[in-house]
């Protein structure tokens, strides 16, 4: 109560100060525009002076999300004096309506004397396209994360770094708002080179399948791995001759199979690297795992446990032997009634409600982890700046704002209020029948920038009730805050990946003959291009970062 009091004054001081300073528009969620932001940031500090002193006035309790406004002011250290466009780089398909967002955004942004534009690299082919797009000079801004190439570009220099002075410097509502334990989730050889999501929630996989096509066979729920086996197997011997439906429509690899399947296990992630994984058994929140109990990945047992029932399940036809080229994502092919599972986090519900809309199809969610499921973290996404910018301030800034200015932050996110979604208060809204032109949550930005929890008023109750599910059991991983420096050894990391990329996305697809042979031959080879030299440079950095909790 004490914060929104707080807040309410400051938004009344501030409202009253806009009143002449600035043209109003959007709802009580969103903040007005600026038209004469000079004004404005003279009348909060009482001096005109900038930088971190335009926040003078704000109380240091405000609740970050909600009603605030950037103003050119704040960036005093950018040189808006020229006209520059930013163009971000985010993983996925473009929406319909992106072109009329940005025109949105653009609109806002007249006062900072800068444009945006956006690049999406499809789910097809972003592995190839990534690495690319950081070479080029149209690359401001990108999305990154553990599973993107967050550690491999960090090492490579592809990234800026984000300094105290950088962010200090050009990015003062990060500097004030951003939680800071956030920072260390995605730490690279610690150092800072994106800024991730400013809130946790939850992000453990799970199962959707086909409950229609699952009661024709007399499956009713599932409860297990091993349930899950049977509806795989049952779909594939019964449903596929008769239909072409896929039981799993695996794309490229089964990486978020093997993150269901490992979740089971309580197989957690001390480095999360690409493939380059280090793992150990969990126990509790309160057991820091010795470094002695962290491997690759791939010399546990569970893991080769996991690539045998791939094999199974490959050889039994749940999956296209051309898996491993498919171009057609494994999401995609579930809504389009070609497969009849998937694995994934919420972002599956998506995917449901397209499924669901032909008559007779039902789904179900499945979560069929332990009774420790990884509690929700900051690190599942972020935003970096290219090294290869040729403003990276201006793009700073631009990504100070896309975090922490309600209005532009609500827009990446949710698209245009009135055509795409209406709000239903300071946390819910309701999506229109446009909403399919700009999913919501639908671009990888809008993933990296959240701050503060957006609720659909209609959401699917199945949602509703696994997430909460978890966010009650979840637990926090002892290793969260570990983060691996491989820079004075990237030679053999990159010679590590170069091998894992070899072997392992046909091993999680059942697509090797002899799967302990293929194992056996890449740890062989893993040795000879250095993975001791790895582990041992890890062991060091490891038992330091222990000795210092």
């Amino acid at each position: 109560m004490k914060i929104k009091r707080l807040l309410s004054l400051w938004i009344a001081v501030v409202l009253a100060i806009m009143t002449t300073a600035c043209g109003t528009s959007g709802t009580d969620s969103t903040p007005a525009k600026a038209t004469n932001s000079a004004e404005v940031a003279q009348s909060e500090t009482g001096t005109g002076e900038t930088g971190t002193d335009a926040f003078a006035g704000l109380p240091d309790e405000l609740d970050i999300g909600k009603d605030v406004a950037a103003v050119p002011e704040m960036y005093s250290n950018v040189d808006l004096s020229k006209s520059v466009n930013i163009n971000i780089y985010m993983v996925g398909d473009t929406p319909s309506d992106w072109e009329k967002v940005a025109e949105e955004a653009n609109e806002y942004l007249k006062p900072f004397n800068t444009t945006i534009s956006a690049t999406f690299l499809s789910y097809s082919d972003y592995t190839t396209l990534y690495p690319l797009a950081l070479q080029g000079e149209d690359c401001d801004i990108i999305y990154t994360a553990g599973w993107c190439f967050l550690g491999s570009e960090a090492a490579k220099g592809s990234f800026v770094e984000l300094t105290d002075d950088f962010m200090n410097s050009y990015m003062p509502l990060t500097t004030k708002y951003q939680h800071s334990d956030s920072y260390a989730e995605v730490m690279v050889g610690g150092k800072i080179y994106c800024i991730p999501q400013n809130m946790t929630e939850a992000s453990q996989k799970f199962v959707a399948i086909r409950q229609d096509l699952a009661e024709k066979y007399g499956i009713t729920e599932l409860k297990t791995w091993d349930d899950y086996m049977n509806y795989l197997l049952t779909i594939a011997e019964q449903e596929t001759p008769e239909s072409g439906i896929y039981a799993y429509a695996a794309a490229t690899d089964n990486n978020e199979l093997w993150d269901v399947y490992r979740e089971g296990y309580n197989v957690r992630t001390a480095v999360d690297n690409d493939l380059l994984d280090l793992t150990y058994i969990y126990k509790d929140e309160n057991t820091i795992p010795a470094a002695e109990d962290i491997q690759l990945v791939y010399q546990t047992d569970e893991f080769r446990g996991f690539c045998d029932d791939m094999k199974k399940l490959a050889d039994a036809g749940v999956w296209s032997r051309s898996a491993l080229t498919n171009s057609v994502t494994d999401d995609e092919a579930f809504a389009a009634l070609q497969g009849a599972s998937v694995a994934w986090n919420s972002s599956v519900f998506t995917y449901i409600k397209t499924a669901e809309q032909t008559e007779g199809v039902e789904c179900a969610v499945y979560d069929l982890a332990s009774d420790k499921p990884t509690a929700a973290a900051y690190g599942n996404g972020g935003m970096a700046i290219a090294s290869s910018s040729r403003n990276p301030e201006r793009a700073a800034m631009i990504l100070d704002i896309m975090e922490n200015d309600t209005y532009l932050n609500q827009l990446i996110i949710l698209g245009i209020e009135g055509v795409h979604y209406e709000m239903q208060d300071e946390e819910h809204y309701m999506e229109t029948d446009k909403a399919a032109d700009y999913p919501i949550w639908g671009t990888s930005a809008s993933w990296a920038i959240k701050n503060y929890k957006l609720t659909d008023a209609s959401m699917d109750p199945r949602q509703v009730a696994i997430e909460a599910s978890i966010e009650e059991r979840g637990e926090t991983s002892p290793t969260r805050t570990f983060a691996f420096d491989d820079s004075e050894i990237s030679e053999y990391t990159a010679a590590i990946k170069n091998i894992l990329n070899d072997y392992v996305p046909s091993l999680q697809l059942g697509l090797t003959k002899d799967i302990d042979g293929a194992l056996d031959e890449m740890m062989a080879k893993l040795e000879s291009a250095g993975l001791q030299i790895y582990m041992d440079e890890f062991v060091k950095q490891y038992n330091a970062w222990v000795a210092e909790q």
